[in-house]
């Protein structure tokens, strides 16, 4: 299964979906599922506990403790090619970083599980592997 950046970030913060991306941590944890996501993964997640930092959302001690918990999760990294991106933003209108995630799932004949709205709502009635992860059951 690959994941995005919206599940990780939903399993740390207080979310509609926080109960399912938990799950999902919890069955790859557990060895249910396997989870792979584009190397750019560990800098969206970083980003997104940066700016939850800076306004003040987190203190820094507990971005770091977030940091840590996200690194200990182990979640295999894989780089993506620059040519399924490109034709994956172009096809829907997404940012490059959305096509990673669509393209290493493509690539993989994997489902994609996403948090994102506006991504999955972009892509999902052409692309029957992209999920919500509102919709996730173990």
């Amino acid at each position: 299964m690959i994941i995005d950046a919206s599940v990780i970030l939903a399993a740390f913060f207080p979310d509609e979906q926080q109960a399912e991306a938990q799950a999902v941590i919890g069955d790859y944890a557990a060895g249910r599922i396997a989870l792979v996501a584009p190397s750019l993964l560990v800098y969206e997640v970083t980003n997104a506990i940066w700016q939850a930092t800076r306004r003040g959302r987190i203190t820094n001690e507990q971005a770091e403790a977030i940091m840590q918990a996200f690194e200990g999760i182990a979640i295999l990294l894989e780089p993506v090619a620059w040519q399924p991106m490109m034709s994956l933003a172009r096809q829907f209108g997404r940012s490059a970083y959305d096509a990673a995630y669509l393209a290493l799932a493509q690539e993989k004949r994997e489902p994609l599980v996403t948090g994102d709205l506006r991504l999955y709502n972009a892509v999902a009635p052409h692309l029957p592997w992209v999920q919500w992860i509102g919709d996730y059951r173990t």
